[in-house]
This record gives C-alpha cells, sequence and structure tokens, in this order.
C-alpha cells in the first residue's frame, strides 16, 4: 500500500463474502456509516445515489461530509458482465504535490478554503466543510474531492466571488491533473478481483456500462466496506512479528 492502492484476486465471490473476506484478513472491526458495514452497488432504474446508475462515475472520495472520511476502502467484484464500466483510480497525492511545486497560489488555496459537502439519502442530512487538501506538518495528509456533492449554495454564503473563482480555477488544475495517465490506473475487474483503496489519497471511479432491459443489477455486482486504518496497520505490524 505504498501509494494507496493494492489488488487482490480469486476471492470468493458470493454476494456477502466480503464480510468473511475481512475478518479472514483479520483486519476488523468494520467502519460502520450511513450505508452499513456493507454497500451494494449495482445499476438501479431510479437511482438515488449517482453510484447506482450506468453513466461514467467521476474519481472521487466516498464520503468528504464526515469529520473523518472512510480510511481504507475494500471494493470487492462479484459479478461483472456487462459492456463497459472499466474502474479506475487516481493518485491525488501526486497531483498536490505538483501544483504545490509550480503554483504555491493554488496550493493555499486549495490547503485553506473550507469547501463544504452535502448529502441527504433517506432518513440522513449528512453536511460539513473542509479543505480539499489536509497536511500534518508539511505532508500531505488527506485529500477530501467529490465534485457531485459539493454544496454550491453554501459555498456561495462562505465566500467572495473573488475567492471562489480562484479556488475553482485550483481545483479545475487539480481535476486535469488527476486525469493524467501517469497518474491513473485503469482495468475492468473480474470476479472475486477485490481492490484495497487508500481513500484518503486514490480516488476511484468508473467508465460507464451499457444495462440490458432485462438486467436488474444481477450481471455487474460489487460491494464495498471500509476498515478504519489504525486496524490495517495494526495487521501490518503484527505480521511482521509473526
Amino acid at each position: 500500500m505504498e501509494y494507496g492502492l493494492a489488488f487482490l484476486s480469486n476471492t470468493p465471490h458470493n454476494p456477502d463474502d466480503l464480510l468473511q473476506i475481512l475478518k479472514d484478513l483479520k483486519v476488523t472491526p468494520y467502519w460502520d456509516n450511513m450505508f452499513g458495514i456493507l454497500s451494494k452497488v449495482s445499476f438501479k432504474s431510479d437511482p438515488t445515489n449517482q453510484a447506482f446508475n450506468n453513466q461514467r462515475l467521476s474519481a472521487h472520495t466516498d464520503m468528504p461530509y464526515y469529520t473523518q472520511t472512510p480510511s481504507v476502502y475494500f471494493f470487492h467484484c462479484v459479478a461483472n458482465e456487462l459492456d463497459g464500466g472499466e474502474s479506475f483510480w487516481s493518485d491525488t497525492f501526486s497531483a498536490v504535490q505538483h501544483i504545490r511545486e509550480t503554483n504555491p497560489e493554488m496550493f493555499e488555496l486549495l490547503t485553506s478554503v473550507q469547501v463544504p459537502f452535502r448529502q441527504y439519502p433517506k432518513d440522513w442530512h449528512m453536511a460539513g466543510s473542509y479543505p480539499t487538501v489536509e497536511l500534518m506538518g508539511d505532508d500531505i495528509y488527506r485529500v477530501r474531492d467529490c465534485c457531485f456533492v459539493i454544496d454550491t449554495f453554501q459555498f456561495v454564503r462562505d465566500y467572495s466571488p473573488e475567492v471562489r473563482a480562484r479556488w475553482w480555477e485550483a481545483y479545475r488544475c487539480l481535476r486535469q491533473l488527476m486525469e493524467d495517465p501517469d497518474r491513473s490506473v485503469q482495468m475492468k475487474l473480474g470476479e472475486g478481483d477485490l481492490v484495497v483503496i487508500d481513500n484518503w489519497r486514490v480516488q476511484h471511479g468508473r467508465n460507464a456500462f451499457s444495462v440490458p432491459e432485462d438486467d436488474q443489477g444481477r450481471r455487474r455486482a460489487m460491494e464495498v466496506s471500509y476498515i478504519e486504518w489504525s486496524h490495517v496497520q495494526n495487521r501490518l505490524l503484527k505480521m511482521e512479528w509473526d
């Protein structure tokens, strides 16, 4: 996980197997959240979330409105038989470091402007404002970015037109850098593939995919669970002792 991304293959791939896999990896307890300890991602004809349609999903950080975004993201492929739908992952730290070295003013905006996020699925109303880039000392610690849940109305209330314009310019630069093929990986997942993602560093997305009329989310089915970084680190340290 030096660069925030790891792949496992040939894992069990029946529905709900991910929870047992995480137990077998000895990285539990699970990180509970408003979607529960296990989220099922498949096409829905009446989606309540961008993840449930069949359109391209831009690279993003999961749940940026949480005080602490989920840290380690396990993405498990149960089925992936439809055309398209390739997954891709982008390294935000590399893009941010490039901005830091070439445009200090943009870097200052990305580390200081508090961006408001908001999402309200059924029975929930989640909101919070945080900088895009968080530092620990001089080190890049965490990137928080999900363009489709930015609360633009609150942003207008919080900042002047001048500050917003300069921030959007810096943000567009960041997004363009993340589209660079040298900073991203793309592949189509197969049954039993499991991707381990540092949600604080690596953003994930997917290409659009076709959906036959008779499909009810069976032929492209993914499952998601989150684990606290401390528990993953604990497992890695214990492996060194064993």
